[in-house]
Formats: C-alpha cells, sequence, structure tokens
C-alpha cells in the first residue's frame, strides 16, 4: 500500500503519517523518468534556518514569507522518493478524500487549524512579525485550499482514465500513471509543506520569545493561568452534574473517592470521574478539596499553590451549582465574595 507524502489525516489535520520505504522507480527502456530529471536537477540544499527573535527583520513583508522554503523541485523530489511504484485505487480514492476534506474545510476553517497547531500554549504570545506571519499563514493556506480543489478534480479524472491500468499488471503504464498522478498533486503538496514551514517557523518564534524576553515571558505566564483556569472552572461545572446524579441515587453528595460508585468488577480501582477531576486540578496547579456532603449540601473549593492570584484565582462551587471565583486566590472569601465565573 503507498504511504503518500504530505498526507493529512483528517481528524487531526497535522497529524504525521507513517514514514515511507525508500524506493525507486524504473522507467520504460530509453525513456528518463520525471524522478531522474528531479533527482539529475536538484541541489544540495543547507539546512533550513529556525528564525528565532534574535534575527527577526524590522518589516518582514507576508510574500516573503509566504514562500519558506518548499519549491516545487524539493517538494516533487520527496515525492518521486515516497510514493510507491504501483499505486492502488485504494490509495488514489483516500489521497482525493483527504484533498476533498481540506477543501471543504475552506480557507478559515484551515487556517484556524494551523495557527492552533503552531501556536499551541503560546497563543497569547505576541512575538515580533506575529501579524506578519499571520498574513503569510493565511495566504499560503489560501492557496491550499485553493489547489486541494483543483487537484480532486485532476485526480479523480487520472482515476476514471486509468481503470484498465488499475486492473492490469503492465509496470510501463503504472509507472506512467505514477508520474501523472504526482504532477497532478504537486501544487497541492507544495503549498501544503510551506504551511507546515511556517508553522514550524511561528511555533519556533513564539517559544523563543515567550522564554527570552520579559515581556514574553509575562504573556505566556498570562496564557499559562488562563488555560489554568479554564480547565479547572469547566471542572467544576461538569462535578455538579456528577454531584446531583449521584444525590439521586445514593440519596447525598459524595465527598471524596469512598463514597463515589465503583465499578463491581474493580472494586479497588477508584472512580475513573473522580479520579478525573483530581487529575485536571493537579495538572492545573490546583488543590481541589470538598467539604459538608450529605442529603442537601456540599461544597468545593479548587486552590492555587499561591494566594496572591499570580497563580491563578480561587474557585468554589455549592449545591447551587454555580461556581465563583476570587480575584486573589483565597478560598475563604470565595463563596462569601466570589463573583460568579462566566468562562473567562
Amino acid at each position: 500500500m503507498a504511504n503518500f507524502f504530505l498526507c493529512i489525516v483528517t481528524a487531526t489535520l497535522l497529524a504525521a503519517g507513517a514514514q515511507a520505504q525508500e524506493q525507486e522507480s524504473t522507467p520504460p527502456e530509453g525513456t528518463p523518468s520525471v524522478a531522474d530529471a528531479a533527482r539529475k536537477g536538484q541541489k544540495t540544499m543547507p539546512p533550513k534556518h529556525v528564525i528565532t527573535n534574535d534575527d527577526i527583520e524590522p518589516k518582514r513583508e507576508a510574500a516573503d514569507l509566504a514562500d519558506l522554503g518548499a519549491s516545487e523541485q524539493e517538494v516533487r523530489a520527496e515525492m518521486e522518493k515516497n510514493y510507491s511504484l504501483s499505486l492502488t485505487k485504494v490509495d488514489m480514492m483516500r489521497q482525493i478524500t483527504q484533498m476533498q476534506a481540506i477543501a471543504a474545510s475552506g480557507d478559515a476553517g484551515m487556517l484556524t487549524s494551523f495557527k492552533r497547531s503552531a501556536l499551541a500554549g503560546y497563543g497569547g504570545v505576541e512575538f515580533p512579525g506575529k501579524k506578519e506571519w499571520e498574513q503569510s499563514l493565511s495566504v499560503v493556506v489560501s492557496r491550499m485550499v485553493e489547489e486541494a480543489g483543483k487537484g480532486v478534480t485532476r485526480l479523480q479524472a487520472i482515476v476514471d482514465q486509468n481503470q484498465n491500468v488499475l486492473a492490469g499488471h503492465d509496470h510501463a503504464a503504472s509507472a506512467q500513471m505514477r508520474e501523472t498522478w504526482i504532477a497532478a498533486v504537486l501544487p497541492y503538496a507544495t503549498w501544503q509543506q510551506r504551511a507546515r514551514n511556517l508553522v514550524e517557523d511561528g511555533k519556533a518564534r513564539a517559544k523563543a520569545y515567550a522564554t527570552g524576553n520579559p515581556t514574553g515571558v509575562a504573556q505566556y505566564h498570562h496564557e499559562a493561568v488562563r488555560r489554568n483556569e479554564i480547565a479547572v472552572g469547566g471542572m467544576l461545572s461538569s462535578m455538579h452534574i456528577v454531584e446531583d446524579e449521584l444525590r439521586n441515587v445514593q440519596g447525598h453528595y459524595a465527598c471524596d473517592a469512598t463514597q463515589w460508585p465503583r465499578d463491581p468488577h474493580d472494586p479497588e480501582i477508584p472512580n475513573v470521574m473522580w479520579t478525573n477531576y483530581i487529575d485536571t486540578a493537579s495538572g492545573a496547579g490546583y488543590r481541589l478539596d470538598i467539604h459538608g456532603c450529605d442529603a442537601r449540601h456540599y461544597s468545593a473549593v479548587a486552590v492555587p499553590k499561591v494566594s496572591d492570584g499570580s497563580q491563578g484565582r480561587a474557585f468554589c462551587m455549592d449545591e447551587s451549582g454555580v461556581v465563583r471565583v476570587a480575584p486573589d486566590g483565597n478560598p475563604a472569601t470565595c463563596m462569601s465574595r466570589g463573583s460568579e465565573w462566566n468562562g473567562r
């Protein structure tokens, strides 16, 4: 089965595929293949430079970044090396489906996916040149989506016109179909690789700024605190639903793991929901405490490691299901003077 270069797994849109075995095609006698021509014309490329905050130019145009690496010659050479010698109809239809999904996602959907991949954890870090980087990514993604739509039509035509080749064992005809297929995919694959290069570029620049510049460090910390607060607030909101279900079944709220129902087949294993709540709080740097559980009342408090608000605010909730937040991180003031949490 062919392993396609630069295929996107639709569920994640950015997951890396399994590495293909290196194989070379054997062209018909006396006829140089596109692969041979590409290899002869290909120059040795120096290692790509990862851009950091130290060498960011004051004004870097979007057009400059849009062509970051990945010439058609480079991409074709990789495709020649990594595509299987004999393409099957299953392989071909799979790639068509993948490109259809890219085209259907549209510019906005794909741009959002690529930005999330590049800036995961660094969305609030305003590294120098970020605006130009975003503009360049937008240009590249738009071209990628456009070529995906065009490519689907070209590829389906190749499948339709080569039914006899796909059903037979004519190696020369199969090799020619493979070259035609690569040429049809190439425009899309080139823009896709440029988008991936920009993703890696943005990721490196954001990380460099978040670790090597005081302003960037502060922005990264603020972003991390915000993410942790959202995780903890969401956890308490979902906990109230489970607590109400437990009260309806058991006649009282549950304050600890021993009061939560367990799997009768594995009674020694703590309830998985309880474990998830504890792990979520701990992973966000919080301690979760639940008190006063009886048939009518309970209270839950999630407290950060420090109470000055620098590591996040304190969150609390009772049987009303209303999640409240105390800006100073102090659980003592959360229920009495805390404001209702609105998800921010």
